[in-house]
């Protein structure tokens, strides 16, 4: 028996739309395989709100994933695919690519397959069309390979690891009464922006990946919370982040916005100077001030990111 074990992820990270993430230590989602006889896919959810998972191939970003590489190499086989759901789904933590990039990982494996990572990720990516019904990568790369994930390409699938800065910590408020679909989300977005927010997104990117570079956790703050396209537009589709991001720097963020698609906000602190755990409650309160049921959490990136292992 396969199994292998992928970090959830927040992407974007406030100007970084689509093109970067990173892993975190925070919850995780396990697949294992087992080959059978003859061919086609069998797919079984367990954990975390199973229910809500549809279990059809074509549906399912597993099952997306595991017919990608058996096309890709010419194999035909049976795969009975268990999905253990640690990674919640809709709040913006990366559930479908945590999905997607443990199953790539375990297929390649239970096939006697050695996958380059990046081809690994270019097809853990096509299974987040299940979910947004497009083939991004900005979750599923740092999920498959820890860290900072930049994407520098599409075509051809480029992706650069850069490590976090070893005392830098999240702290994170997770709405459960607020379920969003990425496509839905998506379709809230400017279609078009003015050249002047081009470059102001570009000097909050430049911002971003100078913070990471440098281990300079206050910039990276600073870039974090700097975007006024994307967080800006999906801000009015969630009642309470605004006042979760004010309350997060109060109550000494260095900077704080939407994890991947939202609703989730997500602060960052330099662990030597904040304090996570108060951060984290007082976005908490706010969202639940406006009515949100919603956690709390603490926690680091993660260097490593998708493990597999034999049963």
């Amino acid at each position: 028996m396969i199994i292998a074990r992928a970090p959830a992820t927040s992407a974007n990270l406030g100007p970084g739309f689509d093109v970067i993430g990173v892993a975190l230590d925070l919850a995780y989602d396990e697949v294992e395989i087992e080959v059978k006889e003859g061919s086609g896919l069998e797919i079984v959810v367990e954990g975390l709100e199973a229910s809500q998972i549809p279990t059809i191939p074509e549906k399912n970003s597993a099952g997306l994933v595991a017919k990608e590489i058996m096309r890709r190499k010419g194999i035909e086989a049976y795969l009975k695919i268990k999905i253990k759901k640690g990674v919640p789904q809709g709040v913006g933590l990366g559930s479908s690519a945590a999905s997607a990039s443990a199953t790539a990982a375990a297929v390649a494996r239970a096939l006697g397959l050695y996958i380059d990572p990046l081809e690994l990720v270019e097809i853990a990516a096509k299974g987040e069309i299940a979910s947004s019904g497009v083939a991004h990568a900005d979750n599923v790369a740092p999920s498959i390979l820890g860290g900072f994930a930049v994407i520098l390409s599409y075509d051809p699938m480029r992706v650069e690891k850069l490590m976090p800065p070893p005392h830098l910590e999240f702290a994170l408020a997770i709405p459960r009464s607020i379920k969003k679909t990425t496509e839905k989300a998506r379709a809230v977005l400017p279609r078009h922006i003015e050249l002047r927010e081009h470059v102001e997104a570009m000097t909050a990117y430049s911002m971003l990946l100078l913070g990471i570079i440098k281990g300079d956790i206050e910039l990276i703050g600073k870039a974090m919370s700097s975007d006024k396209i994307v967080e800006v537009a999906r801000a009015k589709i969630y009642p309470g982040f605004l006042r979760a991001k004010e309350a997060a720097l109060k109550a000494g963020a260095l900077g704080v916005t939407l994890s991947g698609a939202g609703p989730t906000a997500i602060a960052v602190i330099d662990a030597r100077k904040g304090d996570s755990w108060a951060i984290a409650d007082a976005m908490k309160k706010a969202y639940e001030d406006e009515g949100v049921e919603c956690s709390a959490a603490v926690c680091r990136p993660r260097p490593i990111g998708v493990e597999v292992f034999e049963r």
